[in-house]
């Protein structure tokens, strides 16, 4: 008999199978193999790491802002910069401000204005300089209490204007007399611009003006704790400050001057040019910088004759967004020193009395009826929904802390006055 040759197929084995386990694996693999390499892909490629130089913000030059035939704007959009806008937590904190300085023009006030300046920054315990400029014929009084506190007085001499922003025979009366009015020994800006190199001047002469300083508004600012003393956080560089999150540069006071000046349009958070803060060096340099600018600004007819008070504030956040500030932070508001309550203030303000004209039909009625939730004569006089005053009626920062800087406390009008007198801040 016969063997069967064996066939190829009869010599193969017998095919086994994988384990389920096995096949999962290998698939769970190679989808690991590939996101890696998705992954590498998009970082290459995608989200590349940006430059470690900040691109130039190509603005337009003079001419590029002049009027064309062209229908299409030559207004240009300046894009929102990324910044630190937070501070980092710093452990080192100050301890004594006697070598600091505060300063401000504070010129044809009573003396209310100046017990209130400097009477809360004194009971504040500051122990620092105060440089306040002073009109030539003060009000009867201020000498005498500002020598009390200690207060280096400088004079202002006023000087009629090289440059004439108002028309011959034109009426100029209130706040428009800043406009036309220049100070010694600046006569080619108005007091207003002037008072930025001015400070410089001054701040220069204080040979013991070591330590930090504050350029602040006068008469819309009051102190609830030392600027620089105990607890404070140690400055460095320039600070600026920014007002309410909701408050932008877009806003006439900005985005009219500058676009007109340099063809652009700034939409960021606005920046107050009331209150600013750095190292001697720092200011000095801010001071200068900000003199420099007015100045140029005065030689173009598109720029120098703005027939309103507050265009600084223009400047100051123009240079800022470009970049011109070296070392400069923005320090959100409520984060730092300084609490700019303005914006916040005059819209509760104005919701009042809209409120009571639905209700009772008399806006007017705000004047004499309390905030809603609020009890005429008892604290709070600010009701706690808005978040802004602790149980006693001081302004707060956002970690609850009392602030240190008030400014523009005064859009809360006759409301706050109440409280203000009974706070223990002012002087008698």
């Amino acid at each position: 008999m016969m063997k069967q040759r064996p066939t190829l197929h009869s010599l193969q084995s017998p095919k086994k199978k994988l384990p389920v386990s096995s096949v999962i694996l290998t698939v769970l693999t190679v989808f690991l193999v590939f996101l890696v390499l998705l992954v590498t892909w998009v970082n290459l490629f995608v989200y590349a790491p940006p430059s470690t130089q900040e691109p130039p913000l190509n603005l337009p030059l003079a001419e590029e802002c002049e009027p064309s035939n062209k229908k299409t704007s030559s207004i240009q959009a300046l894009p929102s910069t990324p910044r630190v806008l937070i501070p980092a937590v710093d452990e080192e904190v100050m301890t004594d401000s006697t070598n600091a300085t505060v300063m401000g023009m504070a010129t044809g006030y009573n003396i209310g204005v100046y017990k209130r300046f400097v009477g809360s920054l004194r009971k504040s315990g500051y122990t620092g300089h105060i440089i306040l400029v002073i009109a030539d014929e003060p009000a009867r009084g201020v000498v005498e209490y500002l020598s009390s506190k200690g207060v280096i007085m400088k004079t202002l001499k006023k000087v009629p204007c090289t440059t004439k922003i108002f028309d011959e025979g034109e009426k100029v009366s209130g706040h428009a007399m800043e406009v036309a009015t220049c100070a010694h020994p600046y006569p080619y800006l108005k007091i207003r611009w002037g008072r930025f190199p001015l400070l410089r001047d001054f701040l220069q002469e204080c040979e013991t003006c070591t330590g930090p300083v504050l350029v602040t508004d006068v008469r819309d600012a009051l102190f609830q704790r030392d600027p620089f003393g105990d607890g404070a956080p140690v400055v460095r560089g320039l600070q600026v400050f920014q007002e309410a999150k909701f408050q932008k540069t877009t806003h006439w006071l900005v985005k009219g001057p500058v676009s007109k000046c340099k063809g652009i349009v700034i939409d960021d958070v606005m920046l107050c040019s009331g209150t600013t803060i750095g190292t001697r060096e720092a200011v000095l340099e801010y001071l200068e910088i900000m003199h420099q600018e007015m100045a140029e600004w005065m030689k173009d007819p598109k720029c120098c004759c703005n027939k309103m008070n507050g265009d600084d504030q223009s400047i100051h956040n123009y240079l800022y967004y470009t970049g011109r500030f070296p070392n400069a932070t923005s320090i959100p508001n409520r984060f730092g020193i300084v609490h700019t309550v303005g914006k916040q203030a005059a819209e509760i303000y104005k919701a009042h009395e809209k409120n009571l004209v639905r209700s009772r039909g008399d806006k007017d009625l705000a004047k004499v009826v309390p905030f809603p939730g609020t009890k005429e004569g008892e604290e709070p006089w600010l009701g706690p929904e808005f978040d802004l005053v602790d149980n006693e009626g001081f302004f707060m920062n956002y970690d609850g802390s009392r602030s240190r800087v008030v400014h523009q406390w005064d859009r809360f009008r006759d409301k706050i006055q109440p409280w203000l007198q009974t706070s223990g801040l002012v002087d008698p």
